[in-house]
């Protein structure tokens, strides 16, 4: 095999790697986006049985889309991952051909929250690549033995994924990819001067008190931190009380919102200073990652979010502070930190 197309090949399968590891990292970034993900493949193949596993198979399939990126990149263990390559694309290639068959309501979750492609785009999009497999690893023979210092680099980076994917799923996804990601505009919050595009695109909280009565508009007030429980029999209702009771010391209303029912709310026995309202599962999981987290909003657009375990003691100090400026801030810290991990990682595997 003459050396030019041996470099073509190895450049090509580098090609297809980045391609494998953007697509785990974006799903590791968001565990629990991805886990609604696998649980909508679940129910898709009548396997809802398996709801429960949907967060570690999630991951783990990122995992090994990263293991297999870094490997089809730095060169280790080159054949073995374009085994595994070649396995995940012809089953990701008939998955996705029968969602664009009888085209169910989901979304085919490739690149995780990052990317929406329609159920054509992501069959297309698999055809594509295994040409590129064909192109990078035909024939089957001479994938070349990788240079010591790359099984360094392999090394180092997997450790990294693996930090990285420990750290979001103790924290809230460095970057937010949902409806509620940091600044958008809360439904209730927009006026009748608002662009059409802008009530398109604007979330909507949708919760009600327990007399029925939607109050939207409430989230839409001046300061507001709103603590949602998507599920109430797994939340640290101590840790819940305390934040609302900690909030209620400060400038913001705080609201705490439910994926519940009356009865299920009734049976907690909650304080009497602590009075929930109501909303959808779907809602809460999208608004805010943790069960039991807080969301900051300032005259209807997001501000901050935290997780439940990860509240800060500054928070009366946060509500205080200038919410724009509070904003800025942690959006800023948040992009600097996605940047340099991926800037990092990517120089790790290229040049090292």
């Amino acid at each position: 095999m003459k050396p030019s197309y041996q470099t073509f090949r190895r450049h090509t399968a580098g090609v297809l790697g980045v391609v494998f590891l953007i697509s785990g990292l974006l799903k590791l970034v968001d565990p629990v986006g991805t886990m609604l993900i696998v649980q909508e493949y679940f129910k898709f193949f009548h396997l809802a049985f398996l709801t429960g596993a949907a967060k570690a198979v999630g991951v783990a399939l990122a995992m090994t889309e990263c293991a297999v990126g870094i490997g089809l990149i730095t060169g280790v263990f080159r054949k073995l991952s374009a085994i595994v390559a070649y396995a995940m694309l012809g089953v990701f290639t008939v998955v996705t051909l029968l969602l664009w068959i009888f085209n169910p309501p989901m979304d085919c979750g490739c690149f995780g929250q990052a990317v929406h492609l329609s159920h054509a785009q992501s069959f297309w999009k698999n055809v594509v690549l295994i040409v590129l497999a064909v192109v990078a690893f035909t024939p089957f023979k001479e994938f070349g033995t990788p240079r010591v210092h790359k099984n360094v680099a392999a090394g180092v980076a997997f450790a990294a994924v693996i930090l990285g994917a420990v750290y979001c799923n103790s924290h809230l996804p460095i970057v937010d990819f949902t409806p509620f990601n940091w600044g958008s505009q809360l439904f209730a919050s927009l006026d009748e001067n608002a662009e059409e595009e802008d009530f398109r695109r604007a979330p909507i909280l949708s919760f009600f008190d327990a007399e029925g009565t939607y109050q939207d508009e409430l989230a839409a007030r001046d300061k507001v931190v709103v603590i949602s429980v998507y599920d109430v029999s797994k939340a640290d209702w101590a840790r819940v009380t305390e934040h609302h009771r900690l909030l209620q010391g400060t400038e913001a209303l705080p609201l705490l919102l439910v994926s519940a029912s009356r009865e299920e709310v009734e049976a907690l026995a909650l304080p009497a200073d602590v009075a929930p309202y109501f909303s959808d599962y779907k809602t809460l999981i999208t608004l805010n990652r943790s069960n039991g987290g807080g969301s900051y909003f300032y005259d209807g657009e997001v501000i901050h979010k935290w997780s439940a375990p990860h509240v800060p003691d500054s928070l009366r100090e946060d509500i205080a502070e200038d919410p724009l400026a509070l904003s800025t801030r942690h959006v800023t810290r948040r992009r600097l930190t996605a940047q340099g991990f991926c800037v990092g990682l990517l120089a790790i595997l290229l040049l090292l």
